[in-house]
């Protein structure tokens, strides 16, 4: 697991730094557009380089057992991590009423199944 500790920290720090977005206020979604985009290209060019770089070395771990690490190594508060799970569901929600790009629809799959 250590050999990834670079890249889990990569990924901790995109949960602690996630803006939670009300998808459902549409004036929300409009001031926090910038917010959005820059999450949704972080998921796609940050977050899955670095699951699947864990996951070359690591092809047994499921993704879930990979995040509950970030809590259990004390990378990511439970509370964070949980709002950003619920987050990221309402987005993959958004994703396939809207269909987002394919790139990140897997990774918003694999991150919240």
């Amino acid at each position: 697991m250590n050999n990834n500790a670079n890249e889990l920290k990569v990924i901790a720090q995109f949960y602690n730094e996630y803006q939670v977005i009300n998808f459902h206020d549409q004036n929300e979604l409009k001031s926090q557009k910038k917010a959005l985009t820059k999450q949704m290209e972080e998921l796609a060019n940050i977050v899955l380089p670095c699951l699947a770089k864990i996951g070359e070395t690591n092809s047994e771990m499921p993704v879930g057992m990979l995040l509950a690490s970030l809590v259990s190594d004390k990378l990511v508060s439970e509370e964070k991590f949980i709002e950003v799970q619920n987050n990221l569901k309402e987005m993959k929600k958004l994703g396939d009423m809207l269909g987002f790009d394919k790139k990140l629809v897997g990774i918003l799959n694999a991150l919240v199944p």
